[in-house]
């Protein structure tokens, strides 16, 4: 996951802290307003067809740092002379988005200011809870960050953010997301582990769901190929007409980056594997049938499809999860063997082939 997206830019803060009603007393307003009125500096107009320099890049951005670092000075003088007044939590609030973007635009020297000032923020149950979660992001996405830079470890980082963000707020959907990917491309004792972690939450079953399908899928290894549905053409796919086939089973949508980048493969293995007993079974989750119907033509994908749609009404997506793509192999029995089929999906093919 991009850590990037976890970046709380001012404005998102600003509109809350613009929001809050002044006080009565003129001379607690009149700072208030000159305090809301602040703007950072705007590039020059002729840098639209004369782009800047290096020098005169960084030379910009200083000043925006320089210009972010005051108003969250500011912001912080005023939560401290005036901190009974109905828009101290507001200021607070405007400080850590100041800081967020003088950091932004390298004031590095403001980092540690603005961690300690998001912790007292995110331990205050005073603040809303959803200023909270976004504040809470955002440090997330700099420790992810951090680790990426320092050649860390990334997917660590990002499962142990992942536990923690599920567990301080079970209602935000960030978490959720992290263990989801993590859990994805770990093994099977680690897509157990993070699943029930998110099974377990006590979040919204739209979140919990995410768990929940992760362990659905767990419990088929090792058990019939739960696939039955009737093929464009009429005819039916279940059991009885994969009997004896190694089947492959891809999850996907032609709105899915990576699903679609997963298809000349796929193509390529039918190519040499179907005549030796392969069958590749596909799981649409596109609404717009002509849409995949048009991928499938493009990329001459000849094996069956079920068109479920996106949602409810997609009873794989229901039940198994609609964080796709993914994939699951069964051997000729008929038996769920691997539901990572996207890693090392060839040498998987040939050894249950060879069985």
């Amino acid at each position: 996951m991009n850590s990037g997206k976890f970046f709380i830019f001012a404005a998102t803060l600003a509109f809350t802290v613009l929001t809050a009603r002044a006080d009565d007393s003129n001379s607690v307003a009149q700072d208030w307003e000159t305090l809301t009125n602040f703007s950072m500096p705007t590039p020059p107009m002729d840098w639209n067809t004369n782009p800047p320099t290096q020098e005169q890049l960084d030379k910009f951005n200083d000043a925006e740092a320089a210009a972010a670092s005051r108003e969250a000075d500011q912001a912080r003088q005023f939560y401290l002379n005036f901190p009974g007044d109905t828009n101290a939590i507001g200021a607070r609030l405007l400080e850590v988005a100041a800081l967020q973007a003088a950091v932004h635009y390298g004031a590095t020297n403001r980092l540690d200011t603005l961690d300690a000032r998001e912790e007292t923020l995110i331990d205050d149950t005073n603040i809303p809870e959803g200023d909270r979660y976004e504040l809470r992001l955002d440090q997330v996405g700099r420790e992810i960050k951090a680790a990426d830079d320092s050649g860390g470890d990334v997917n660590a980082a990002e499962e142990s953010a992942g536990r923690e963000l599920v567990k301080e707020f079970p209602d935000g959907p960030a978490g959720y997301q992290l263990l989801t990917d993590q859990a994805m491309s770990g093994d099977l004792l680690k897509m157990h582990d993070l699943a029930t972690v998110m099974a377990d939450s006590g979040g919204p079953k739209e979140l919990t769901d995410y768990g929940t399908s992760l362990l659905n899928q767990l419990n088929i290894v090792g058990k019939p190929l739960p696939i039955h549905f009737k093929a464009e053409d009429g005819s039916e796919i279940d059991s009885t007409t994969l009997s004896n086939k190694v089947v492959l089973v891809d999850f996907w949508a032609s709105w899915c980056a990576p699903c679609v980048a997963s298809i000349p493969g796929l193509v390529k293995l039918y190519g040499e594997y179907h005549a030796k007993g392969l069958e590749i079974v596909g799981i649409n989750f596109d609404d717009d049938t002509n849409a995949a119907q048009k991928c499938i033509d493009e990329h001459h994908m000849q094996w069956p499809q079920d068109f479920g749609g996106y949602g409810a009404d997609n009873y794989y997506g229901r039940i198994y999860g609609e964080t796709i793509p993914y994939v699951w192999l069964a051997d000729k029995k008929g038996i769920v063997q691997d539901i990572h089929g996207r890693v090392d999906t060839e040498a998987k093919i040939e050894k249950l082939l060879a069985r």
